[in-house]
């Protein structure tokens, strides 16, 4: 635990266990020789391989999300997508900004009270739970559903209502003050993205980090958070949306671009997208 007292291209201290954990990745898939590059939320730039060591993948990571979280204990992660290069020779940053829709494969593993890893290969979602005592991830939740009327959570930080746009204002009056008699929604934020969009995955509800006035792009990162949780999500049954466009449809302008992001139950999901098509065509 501690600050490894370094800030990184997010402007964001740098954790001891992020340094590690960026490392380790960086050198496992190094070594796997089925990597031309890599993309992470550590580094500035995109990261080669060595050409002896090149294949045919492209990479996209955070090491450790929510690692702000690290040295109170709670639940962090690391999120993956995989997209196979489509030029010859040495890939380029250019090579790397691709859609949601270029992705072969992605998932992310949480630990928690266990260790989990989530992974979809572009047909089903799957999850498979470390067992210590063999030292192999079992698979544990096959199919896995996001509920399209789960459970009635919504999750995001609500310390920036004052900044929120008008649809996301809405949406929470009527989830926390409904109007025909039903129960309110509850609320729950971890401030992980790992553990807020596997509890939405297991549990239904949605999962919110807008744009707002002080983060007109959002905060999380599209190529390394967004697309691989959407990826999950949408195969899954569930739906992530910037409000006004498919996550996956979404076009990088640069290896570290920020986006809103809107994912869960179709019920939730479907209910935003209306709401900003409404307020759109007012």
């Amino acid at each position: 635990h501690g600050i490894a007292g370094e800030i990184n291209v997010q402007g964001e201290e740098v954790k001891k266990l992020d340094v590690l954990a960026n490392e380790l990745f960086i050198n496992m898939l190094k070594s796997s020789y089925t990597v031309g590059a890599m993309v992470s939320e550590e580094n500035e730039k995109m990261i080669e391989v060595e050409t002896e060591k090149q294949g045919k993948y492209i990479v996209y990571f955070d090491p450790l999300d929510g690692s702000s979280n690290i040295d109170c204990l709670v639940s962090i992660g690391s999120i993956f997508a995989i997209g196979k290069k489509d030029c010859d020779g040495s890939p380029t940053e250019k090579d790397c900004l691709r859609t949601g829709r270029n992705i072969v494969a992605a998932g992310y593993a949480l630990y928690g009270s266990a260790t989990m890893v989530v992974l979809s290969t572009g047909h089903d979602v799957n999850g498979f739970t470390l067992d210590p005592s063999i030292g192999e991830f079992v698979l544990t939740h096959k199919d896995m559903q996001c509920k399209p009327n789960g459970k009635k959570i919504y999750s995001l930080n609500e310390g920036y209502a004052q900044y929120f746009d008008p649809v996301v204002t809405e949406f929470l009056e009527k989830k926390k003050f409904p109007k025909d008699g039903s129960a309110p929604y509850s609320a729950r934020y971890v401030g992980s993205m790992v553990s807020d969009v596997h509890r939405t995955l297991m549990y239904g509800g949605i999962f919110m980090y807008p744009a707002n006035t002080k983060s007109p792009k959002g905060k999380l990162r599209l190529l390394y958070e967004c697309i691989p949780m959407a990826y999950v999500i949408t195969h899954a049954g569930g739906l992530a949306t910037t409000g006004e466009k498919d996550i996956l449809d979404v076009e990088p302008k640069s290896i570290h671009d920020r986006c809103p992001i809107f994912l869960g139950s179709k019920r939730d999901v479907e209910e935003i997208i209306d709401l900003y098509g409404k307020h759109k065509s007012n």
